[in-house]
């Protein structure tokens, strides 16, 4: 698992532990489900949800006591994507961008629907110049993929490359590093959210509000629901689906299929 994944699993233990002042194989399931009750009113649901799976997940599969668990609820994770910019707001939100890096972070982003930590570890044998593809190495799952970048991108790599001349990752920071070397994720959150204030937007903007936006302008240009799983690296279609109820594409009639089976 992802670092980030291993710290959200292991916090709700030390949480829990500290709360009740006791080991955690000590703990009874009903004092399990007061510390959830009590974390509920401070949390949303997405962590709440983490929350209930990393205790699962330990009580389950570590202590073998599935029965002191049988009775935690799995909140339902919301399904609303937030807010999603609208073709102007994102130009604006590009022309607010400072430099060639905050730029290119952006257009990797929104331009083929990285996520933020795959924005980070990109290095620079990633890239194919030739067939012009970008390969993303231990995404979310430990799987990887392969995307085709346009001219767009193409333009502002080489803008990049121009003013940073990298050396082995695309992206490096000056104060704080990601464990690997290159930008922290953190990092590119910042660029994100510093470039969404000099742009004025009353919306909030994160790195997944862009890789959302992907997501909904490529079916609304036409894109197929399949590739858009492959390029999003998700592992099952169920969770792109849940982009339909944000796309409106062009709807163009076709003949009925009566008439393909007699007309041919």
């Amino acid at each position: 698992m992802a670092s980030s994944t291993v710290l959200n699993y292991i916090r709700p233990l030390r949480d829990l532990m500290e709360y009740h002042h006791a080991e955690a194989d000590a703990i009874t399931a009903d004092e399990i489900l007061d510390f959830l009750a009590e974390r509920e009113k401070a949390i949303g649901k997405s962590t709440l949800n983490t929350l209930c799976c990393a205790l699962k997940y330990f009580y389950g599969k570590v202590l073998g006591d599935p029965g002191r668990i049988v009775d935690i609820p799995t909140p339902r994770k919301p399904k609303q994507l937030g807010e999603l910019l609208t073709s102007s707001e994102l130009r604006q939100l590009f022309a607010a961008t400072k430099s060639t890096k905050h730029r290119l972070v952006l257009s990797l982003i929104f331009g083929l629907g990285l996520r933020a930590g795959e924005v980070s570890r990109i290095r620079l044998h990633d890239f194919d110049a030739k067939h012009r593809t970008l390969i993303i190495r231990k995404a979310k799952g430990g799987k990887q993929r392969t995307l085709i970048y346009d001219d767009a991108i193409r333009r502002d790599l080489i803008a990049h490359f121009r003013d940073a001349k990298p050396t082995d990752y695309l992206f490096t920071s000056t104060t704080r590093k990601s464990e690997t070397g290159g930008i922290s994720v953190r990092g590119v959150q910042y660029i994100v959210r510093c470039t969404r204030a000099r742009a004025q937007l009353t919306k909030k903007v994160c790195p997944h509000t862009l890789r959302h936006c992907f997501a909904v302008q490529y079916l609304n240009n036409g894109g197929n629901l399949i590739r858009l799983k492959q390029l999003l690296g998700h592992s099952h279609v169920s969770t792109t689906l849940r982009y339909l109820s944000y796309a409106s594409p062009e709807l163009k009639d076709i003949p009925s299929p009566l008439s393909f089976l007699f007309d041919a």
